[in-house]
């Protein structure tokens, strides 16, 4: 019997959890258990401690927003790590994961509008300093020839909302799952299929968000010039593309018969689940602690920004005030 075979023949129980893992795996998930532990430890020390000293650290309208993004890389890991102890919850820990981080992108745009003072701010300081919407940012880099337009009220709503929307549609696909688990629905596997019909409509939302989201990214660097915070949408961004890109990896590696079963009770679809979680627990680690000291910024780095942003509205008023004598003394 070849492997393919007693792959198709494995008797696998609903639930896949730790003692049928260390079965298909051995003293191996006991290594991994131990690694897991060292790495999920930090975090969520570091988020702990973070979210008590954030009171000290920032002014009071910006501590909520703040707390939420302490909170992705401990949610993060701890979504990863129930993944790997339990591998049979790795479908819908995936799409947990993913709403994760876009709570995260969106919970970091609002603390940018609050950093900056509000979009009226924003879109005063572009025109002050002459800042056009970057269209040719990443995906769409084939849009770089064209004009830039102004930024507007509307296309600064536009690339707010748009992460919303992809938070949006990622919950309901956790839904439409969860509904297909509780109805005891197969799904045929297909991509072109109406039971798949919720993944595919994710894929253009995910690109039109990850699109404004990177405009939004580019606005920002010169609006929070000088401060650390803009680089918490970058970190964000970065893992929204890894473990994006994860998926496609896995798939091709599934496709060539790269990866298979590991008897007796590991499916090909739980070894994929289980070393996709393997490699997020490392990144959400890695970018996590990071992302975590980024958070508690210094009061003065998020009041240089103010001032910048103040000193150009005022600078703005002046120079409309001056015009106004010139104008009298001419006629």
């Amino acid at each position: 019997m070849n492997l393919s075979e007693s792959c198709a023949k494995l008797d696998i129980p609903a639930v896949v959890g730790p003692s049928e893992v260390y079965s298909s795996l051995g003293h191996w998930n006991t290594a991994v258990y131990v690694i897991l532990f060292l790495h999920l430890l930090p975090v969520w020390c570091a988020g702990t401690i973070t979210l008590f000293r954030l009171s000290s650290c920032l002014p009071p309208n910006l501590v909520p927003t703040t707390a939420w993004l302490v909170s992705i890389p401990p949610a993060l890991m701890s979504l990863t790590a129930t993944a790997i102890v339990v591998p049979s919850l790795g479908k819908y820990v995936e799409v947990l994961l993913e709403i994760v981080i876009c709570f995260g992108l969106v919970k970091f745009i609002q603390l940018s509008i609050l950093l900056c003072g509000g979009r009226d701010n924003i879109i005063s300081f572009c025109r002050k300093k002459k800042i056009m919407l970057p269209i040719g940012s990443p995906p769409f880099i084939c849009l770089l020839p064209c004009r830039k337009p102004g930024v507007t009220s509307a296309n600064l709503n536009m690339m707010v909302f748009a992460p919303v929307l992809l938070l949006i549609v990622k919950i309901a696909i956790l839904v439409i799952d969860l509904v297909f688990l509780m109805i005891s629905y197969k799904p045929s596997g297909n991509f072109i299929a109406y039971d798949n019909l919720h993944n595919i409509i994710a894929f253009p939302v995910g690109l039109l968000a990850i699109y404004c989201y990177t405009m939004f990214n580019f606005i920002m660097n010169d609006c929070l010039e000088g401060n650390n915070k803009k680089f918490l949408g970058i970190i964000l961004l970065l893992e929204f593309i890894l473990f994006d890109c994860l998926r496609l990896f896995f798939i091709f590696l599934t496709g060539t018969g790269m990866l298979t079963c590991v008897p007796p009770f590991l499916s090909q679809d739980l070894v994929v689940h289980l070393l996709k979680n393997y490699i997020k627990a490392f990144l959400a680690t890695g970018l996590g602690i990071p992302f975590i000291k980024l958070c508690s910024g210094k009061v003065e780095v998020q009041q240089s920004s103010d001032s910048t942003l103040s000193t150009s509205m005022s600078s703005l008023v002046s120079d409309e005030s001056s015009k106004l004598p010139i104008e009298k003394n001419s006629q």
